[in-house]
């Protein structure tokens, strides 16, 4: 029998169902970008925009040009996030158009953060412009995401597309970063949920047995403690081949 896709009821379980995959993805891309700063928002190599052509470049020892998609900004000014379909900022069509099919899915859910063209701010701009670019990178995706940090503290997302930034396969050790980053900020509430989308998505195989889960990939294991209302209670990384 197959197990049913879990409820959609609320921003909380889409955030639980991408903030994984998205972390992932972004932390693939800020290797390949050279991009720094604690959220990955700022770019010492360098980058240039063009939106007229809709495209990215980052700067580093190899220069790579990105096409852009615009998913929106968090503002500390009016303490909102501004999704990109408003187009405050007059980008040419499609630059803002694959962030359509968020509010599609916000639509089809009822979820009213999705469906808002302004949200007010629940966290520090940084921490709000991840979760809901986690959000667009499967929703509109798949498709990483990126980040920058203005001078005036407001965060643009966008998601950004190369043969470049394919995803590399499943892996452990970057799980192994991921999983404690994102229980520090604290943006997942069921751990079990967001666990078994991750392993969904980047293609992990998944075990589970007596409160762990465990994420399996060809270099090696992540095994997560859960306790009985799906918290993290402990993480620990193996690398290494996986036995067969």
């Amino acid at each position: 029998m197959t197990e049913a896709a879990p409820l959609i009821a609320s921003l909380q379980d889409v955030v639980d169902d991408t903030y994984l995959f998205g972390l992932d993805r972004q932390r693939e891309t800020m290797d390949l970008t050279q991009s720094d700063g604690p959220y990955g928002d700022r770019y010492s190599s360098g980058y240039r925009t063009d939106m007229t052509g809709g495209t990215i470049t980052f700067v580093g020892t190899d220069e790579i040009t990105v096409r852009a998609h615009f998913v929106g900004s968090a503002a500390p000014g009016p303490k909102s996030w501004l999704w990109g379909w408003e187009n405050v900022n007059s980008f040419p069509e499609p630059v803002v158009a694959r962030v359509a099919a968020v509010r599609e899915f916000g639509q089809r859910f009822a979820i009213t953060e999705l469906t808002t063209a302004e949200v007010p701010l629940t966290a520090e701009p940084a921490t709000v412009a991840r979760r809901f670019a986690a959000a667009a990178s499967l929703i509109a995706g798949p498709l990483p995401f990126v980040t920058f940090a203005l001078e005036n503290g407001t965060v643009l997302t966008f998601l950004v597309e190369s043969p470049a930034l394919e995803p590399i396969p499943a892996s452990a050790i970057r799980a192994g970063s991921v999983l404690p980053e994102a229980a520090s900020e604290g943006s997942i509430s069921n751990w079990s949920r967001a666990l078994r989308a991750y392993a969904q998505w980047r293609g992990f195989t998944l075990a589970e047995e007596g409160g762990a889960l465990t994420l399996r990939a060809p270099n090696g294991h992540v095994e997560a403690k859960l306790d009985d209302q799906g918290r993290l209670t402990a993480l620990s990384m193996s690398a290494g081949p996986t036995p067969a």
